[in-house]
């Protein structure tokens, strides 16, 4: 029997994917631009902090979905800058 088709691994990847959409979905939304958030950050003088509170968040969620999937390297991230508000 193939070692993928195991009732175990399709477990497992049923557990996975659920969590890969979920990860995708956040990382859609903060790909999004949502000007009433922009709007009142800048009323009251935290645009540099919301956008690096934002990075940081897409950046954990990548490296999440990189372990999940199993990527060899550790920080695809590194350098990309995926603010939606810059």
């Amino acid at each position: 029997m193939d070692p993928v088709s195991t009732p175990a691994a399709t477990a497992s990847s049923r557990q996975v994917t659920p969590r890969l959409d979920a990860i995708n979905l956040m990382l859609r939304d903060l790909h999004t631009r949502h000007d009433e958030i922009r709007h009142r950050a800048a009323f009251r003088g935290c645009t540099s902090e919301l956008l690096t509170v934002q990075q940081e968040l897409v950046d954990y969620l990548l490296r999440m979905k990189s372990s999940l999937q199993g990527a060899e390297t550790a920080n695809p991230e590194e350098g990309l800058n995926y603010n939606s508000f810059t």
